[in-house]
C-alpha cells in the first residue's frame, strides 16, 4: 500500500473550519476510494516529514506566502530537495505549487494584479494535454482559486502546463514535482464560504457569482492513479 503524506501548512480559517473542515480533509475525501494510506502532517508545528517512508506528498495552501520567514518553511525546502534525491513525486497546491518554484529556482512573489479569488478558468498548454496530471481534463478548464501570491517564472527545466490573465497555473519540475496554483480539493460550497468570509471582512468589494468545477478535482485522482501508482 503506497504511504503519501498530505503535508498542512497553517490551521485553516476557523469560519471554513468549524462548517466544512479544512484543506487535508477535502483531499481525503476526493481520494477516500482508493486504497493507499494518507498520514495528515502539520508542517507548520514542525511535525515530522518522512522521505524515507512516504511514497508521496500532497503539499495545501498556506495562509502564508513562501517568502515568510518561517523555520517551517525552511524546514519544507531541505525536506523538497531530499524528495528530489529520492525520485518521489510531490503535488504542490497554491501555496504547494509556490513553494516548489521556490525552491528549485523559480520566482515568487505577491500579485501586482490583485486577488485571484472564485471560480475561473485555466488554459492548457500542448504539454499539459499530454502530460498524466491533466489526463482527460478539458482545456479550457474551470477552477476554483484563493490567493494573492503568484508564480512569476518556472525553474529551470520545467514545463509550464496552465496559465491565465493572472500568470502562470500550473507546470512540472524534473518530471516528479506537479504545481497548481488553483484548488482542487474545493468544492463549489467551500468556495462560496471563502467568499462571503472576505466579502464580510471587507477584503474584497463584491462576491462573484461561483461556477461550477466538475472537474479539476480530477487533478488530486489522476495523481494517484497514473502517476503514484
Amino acid at each position: 500500500m503506497k504511504k503519501i503524506s498530505i503535508i498542512v501548512n497553517g490551521p485553516g480559517i476557523e469560519e471554513v473550519k468549524s462548517l466544512y473542515g479544512q484543506a487535508s480533509d477535502w483531499v481525503q475525501n476526493v481520494l477516500s476510494k482508493y486504497d493507499i494510506d494518507l498520514k495528515v502532517v502539520k508542517a507548520y508545528e514542525m511535525e515530522e516529514i518522512s522521505v524515507d517512508l512516504d511514497d508521496a506528498w500532497i503539499i495545501t495552501g498556506s495562509a502564508h506566502s513562501v517568502y515568510d520567514d518561517f523555520e517551517w518553511i525552511d524546514y519544507l525546502r531541505i525536506k523538497l530537495r531530499q524528495m528530489k534525491e529520492a525520485n518521489k513525486p510531490v503535488l504542490g497546491i497554491c501555496f504547494g505549487h509556490q513553494l516548489i518554484a521556490d525552491t528549485f529556482g523559480g520566482k515568487v512573489e505577491l500579485n501586482s494584479k490583485g486577488w485571484e479569488l472564485g471560480s475561473c478558468q485555466v488554459e492548457l498548454t500542448d504539454e499539459a494535454m499530454n502530460n498524466k496530471l491533466f489526463s482527460g481534463l478539458p482545456n479550457p478548464l474551470d477552477v476554483y482559486q484563493s490567493h494573492q501570491d503568484v508564480v512569476l517564472a518556472i525553474p529551470e527545466d520545467s514545463i509550464l502546463m496552465a496559465k491565465n490573465s493572472m500568470g502562470i497555473q500550473s507546470f512540472v519540475y524534473d518530471e516528479q514535482f506537479y504545481g497548481v496554483q488553483f484548488h482542487p480539493e474545493f468544492t463549489k460550497t467551500v468556495m462560496e464560504t471563502y467568499l462571503d468570509i472576505r466579502y464580510k471582512k471587507g477584503i474584497i468589494d463584491n462576491k462573484p457569482e461561483v461556477g461550477e468545477s466538475k472537474d479539476s478535482h480530477k487533478i488530486l485522482n489522476n495523481f494517484i492513479e497514473k502517476i503514484v501508482k
